[in-house]
């Protein structure tokens, strides 16, 4: 069997120790083979978690949009010319 590691914020760690203790999986391991299987049966869940908590901007303004994304300086060039891609393509965005 293969280790990976991840990275959690303390509130998912917390959640995911209580999920273990109250639904007896052996460990957070076990737990976390457990979502995979079901996400291997479901995997429709897997594009519900992909998008959320995603929420729609207000404005459809693209140029706003990838503003916004620069100002915030966490996101790459290359993150940014696919955003911009995406939003040109996108029915919901206009120029």
């Amino acid at each position: 069997m293969s280790t990976i590691n991840i990275s959690l914020p303390s509130d998912q760690v917390n959640l995911v120790d209580n999920f273990v203790t109250k639904f007896g999986f052996a460990n957070r391991s076990e737990f976390v083979r457990s979502i995979i299987r079901l996400l291997i049966k479901k995997p429709e869940l897997v594009e519900v978690a992909s998008t959320y908590p995603f929420i729609m901007p207000k404005t459809k303004s693209i140029k706003t949009i990838l503003t916004a994304f620069k100002k915030n300086k966490k996101y790459s060039q290359v993150f940014l010319k696919d955003l911009e891609d995406g939003l040109k393509t996108s029915d919901y965005c206009k120029l």
